[in-house]
């Protein structure tokens, strides 16, 4: 059975980046990236009383925010794909990350990533 893991993880299992690398790396996304919730509150694709009605769905129900704003109607895929589209316009990468602090190299990075799209899995570690 294949396990899917994270990418960070990844790097430290194969021995690309240590895990106090990650730790610092992911430490930084955390005080960079804004959630999902907040991107969709920032750009205005759900007004602030929608956004209160979906984080208590989200806390009651234990699901995603992204799972509450479409079973409490409040947005469509449209909405939830301009989201994703904020998101990855504004949110760094743990690559581009380790890239930009010079723990990796980018060509490094890239073929990287493609070893790891083609056997991103614990079984294969």
């Amino acid at each position: 059975m294949e396990i899917p893991i994270l990418f960070g993880r990844y790097l430290v299992h194969s021995g690309r980046i240590s895990e106090e690398q990650l730790a610092e790396a992911t430490k930084v996304q955390a005080e960079i990236n804004i959630s999902f919730a907040v991107t969709a509150l920032e750009n205005d694709l759900i007004t602030l009383d929608d956004f209160k009605k979906a984080l208590l769905c989200q806390r009651q129900e234990g699901i995603r925010f992204r799972e509450a704003l479409i079973r409490l109607q409040i947005a469509d895929e449209k909405t939830i794909e301009a989201i994703d589209k904020a998101i990855n316009e504004r949110n760094v990468k743990l690559g581009e990350l380790l890239v930009k602090r010079g723990i990796m190299e980018e060509n490094e990075l890239k073929k990287t990533l493609n070893e790891f799209k083609e056997k991103g899995t614990l079984e294969l570690l």
